[in-house]
């Protein structure tokens, strides 16, 4: 005759567990550590890197000029440098005198080519060359009622 086990037979074994083994974490936290309510998380390893392939990552070297560079104006030579990338024949093209306001074939002046081809170190080049307030507007006129200078 075959005997039924009933899940009740098992419960004083199941506190007997409880009490013995308190700090044991449940099944389902294996793994984790203990749990506490309202405790951040604690990380012994530092944060990875924003970008890690870009740490050890030097700048593409300069495109060399062709035969003709020498030939050029300076605003062409500065397009000209901005296109191969290169940083020191941009800063010789500007103190030769290159329009900084002027425009390539598409319209661009040398800032935003330098821009739209992510040529980071000319920007900010252009930028500083620029001089305080070479583009910006005019002060609005003052409001009515104001107090004038």
């Amino acid at each position: 005759m075959r005997r039924s086990i009933s899940p009740t037979r098992f419960l004083p074994l199941a506190a007997l567990a409880a009490v013995l083994l308190p700090g044991l974490p449940a099944k389902a936290q294996m793994g984790r550590g203990p749990m506490t309510p309202n405790a951040p998380a604690a990380s012994s390893a530092a944060p990875p890197p924003a970008l890690p392939g870009l740490a050890n990552r030097n700048a593409a070297p300069a495109i060399p000029p062709d035969a003709n560079f020498n030939n050029l104006g300076p605003t062409e030579a500065l397009f000209d440098s901005i296109n191969r990338g290169d940083l020191a024949s941009a800063q010789d093209a500007v103190a030769r005198g290159a329009d900084l306001n002027g425009h390539n074939v598409l319209g661009l002046t040398p800032l935003e080519s330098a821009v739209d081809q992510g040529r980071n170190a000319i920007v900010f080049f252009l930028l500083s060359a620029r001089g305080p307030g070479a583009s910006s507007a005019p002060p609005p006129p003052p409001l009515p009622g104001a107090p004038g200078p």
